[in-house]
């Protein structure tokens, strides 16, 4: 037995076929009405500072103003954080009131402040992680070693390496740095022309978004001053007086306290120096173009139990990436002290440059 329908029935059939077809991809679409009653489909991307990211079928995202949306419908529930907790949430209405919000904890009423961010779960996941991430991720920074030979007529060796890393979070910052210079002369009367190392290391902790506290510890020691090592540890506090995407200005004071220890020479005998300090200093970064960085430190020391007396640091850095892996990198730094042994001078630069490579664990 067959049936066959009449030729209207199987249009009708067909063209109700073809329009829930057509359809299906609104039924699962993200909807926002506007306060001048426009209506948009798509899938909604963020809410953050004022602005809805919202992607459609026929443009590139679009940026709605916050304020000028009346309803939100959400087919894939997004994360409000709010202050009792995140909501997961599936629309918002604005009504007088304030925005209802349908969550999957049910309906609930909150003030328009209190709506101010809206992400997907994958997106909301990853902020969390950028709250408190491992002590191994979030570095960058870059390293370089420099080696120069000459034979014959001269015979000299030099060997330099620098390194800089940073790991900022959301709460706090430390950073890192190390440099080293070595240079022999190997002619009929051997001697070492430079043999100096320096490192330090800083943690900053917000106390808010302008104000921090900080601790910090700077080594260096340089054999031809016959400094064996001075190490400088304190802390206090700083201000963050600029931070934008391309640079960062921070200012900074507090107390240290330094103790070195130099070596017998045949101009002065061995001797150890112990004092508290004032640590007066500030940190700039800059980047520049799409591949390059620029980072100095510069700090003073004021001796306090004689504040004619003092010491200073300076330390810069400048690398640009020579694809993902390799940079071209410098860095200088520079240690002073007002009160050098006898015979000796009481400032030192280091400069190395050279291939580096680029360091990065997001």
């Amino acid at each position: 037995m067959s049936l066959t329908l009449p030729m209207r029935s199987r249009r009708n059939i067909f063209a109700t076929a073809l329009l829930i077809l057509t359809s299906m991809p609104f039924l699962h679409a993200d909807t926002v009405v506007l306060r001048n009653g426009d209506r948009v489909t798509g899938t909604a991307i963020k809410l953050d500072g004022g602005k809805l990211s919202f992607k459609t079928n026929y443009a590139d995202a679009v940026v709605i103003a916050w304020d000028q949306v009346v309803n939100l419908t959400i087919s894939q529930p997004m994360v409000l954080p709010t202050s009792n907790g995140n909501l997961t949430v599936t629309a918002i209405e604005r009504t007088d009131a304030g925005l209802v919000v349908t969550a999957s904890s049910g309906l609930s009423t909150l003030a328009t402040a209190d709506v101010t961010v809206l992400r997907s779960a994958a997106d909301q996941e990853a902020f969390e992680a950028s709250l408190h991430p491992g002590w191994s991720r979030a570095w960058a920074g870059a390293a370089n070693v420099s080696l120069a030979l000459a034979r014959g007529n001269a015979n000299t060796s030099t060997f330099g390496a620098g390194f800089t890393a940073v790991r900022p979070t959301q709460t706090d910052k430390t950073s890192l740095y190390a440099n080293t210079l070595y240079s022999t002369n190997g002619n009929a009367t051997p001697s070492t022309s430079a043999n100096a190392t320096g490192g330090g290391i800083r943690y900053d902790h917000n106390l808010n978004p302008k104000l921090f506290a900080f601790g910090t510890g700077d080594f260096y020691s340089d054999a031809l001053q016959h400094l064996n090592l001075r190490a400088t540890l304190g802390g206090g506090f700083g201000w963050h007086a600029s931070a934008t995407a391309r640079q960062t200005l921070d200012v900074l004071g507090g107390v240290v306290w330094t103790r070195e220890s130099y070596s017998a020479s045949t101009a002065a005998v061995s001797k150890t120096n112990s004092f508290p300090a004032l640590d007066l200093g500030e940190t700039y970064s800059r980047k520049i173009g799409a591949g390059s960085l620029f980072t100095e430190q510069a700090y003073v020391f004021p001796d306090l139990s004689s504040l004619s007396k003092y010491q200073a640091t300076l330390n810069t850095g400048f690398s640009t990436k020579l694809g993902k892996m390799f940079s071209w990198v410098t860095n200088l730094s520079d240690n002073y002290t007002s009160f050098p042994p006898t015979g000796t001078k009481g400032n030192d630069v280091v400069l190395t440059t050279g291939l580096g490579l680029t360091l990065a664990r997001p």
